[in-house]
């Protein structure tokens, strides 16, 4: 068995209204994060990937297809660590596979800081949830066919509070000058786009620390700054 996945297979209740769904997930995804979707399905088989969270897909298209192959179902849900799948988004997820109007679905994130959305940058989703027999192997992470995006959002929790969001900061990062910290800030606020009174506390704090050379699985840094996920 290669070990770049690993295979849990749940059993659901069994009065449930579809078969088997198999979730390939990145990063340490918990049970109970999937658990709004066990009423919809007879089974939900987890296939756990090897890789970072925040990865681009794309660039992990062999351990992806060996993933989806030792999958049972014919349609694959991808999850990311810190994801939580809710009612809303699961009743969506069933009906998108019963009805089989797409051969793929984009799914978008929200980020939560202290219990609250926030708003940086947009977010048009990834493609989460696709027919197997229509993926394509190669290149970008697509399926040949119709691909529409889901009106629910995975949800992910960043920190739950702005304390625990300072502690992390300056246990991995470097500080940074005042002015610094000034001018990354406003340059963060007009990215962001947004007089969100949460999320411009959230932009404050993380302008006050060089976080360059820290591997954070936090979802949200690389949407206000240049520092890019590998």
């Amino acid at each position: 068995m290669p070990q770049a996945w690993d295979r849990l297979t749940d059993a659901v209740r069994p009065d449930a209204s579809a078969g088997t769904l198999s979730i390939v997930t990145l990063g340490h995804v918990h049970a109970e994060d999937l658990t709004a979707l066990t009423p919809h399905f007879t089974k939900l088989e987890q296939l756990v990937l090897d890789v970072h969270p925040r990865v681009v897909l794309a660039d992990h298209h062999a351990e992806l297809n060996r993933a989806i192959d030792a999958g049972s179902s014919d349609w694959i849900l991808i999850v990311r660590e810190r994801e939580v799948i809710g009612d809303e988004l699961a009743v969506e997820i069933a009906n998108a596979i019963r009805d089989g109007k797409a051969r793929g679905f984009r799914i978008r994130t929200v980020p939560l800081y202290a219990g609250k959305p926030l708003r940086v940058g947009r977010d048009d989703g990834e493609l989460r949830l696709f027919h197997r027999r229509y993926f394509l192997r190669r290149g970008e992470v697509a399926v040949q066919g119709t691909v529409v995006r889901l009106t629910g959002a995975f949800q992910a929790t960043t920190f739950a509070s702005p304390a625990e969001h300072r502690e992390y900061l300056a246990k991995t990062g470097v500080p940074h000058s005042s002015l610094r910290r000034v001018l990354l800030f406003i340059r963060y606020a007009l990215a962001a786009k947004t007089l969100d009174r949460g999320t411009l506390r959230y932009l404050w704090i993380e302008a006050a620390y060089d976080m360059s050379g820290e591997r954070t699985s936090r979802p949200q840094r690389s949407d206000v700054s240049s520092d890019r996920e590998p």
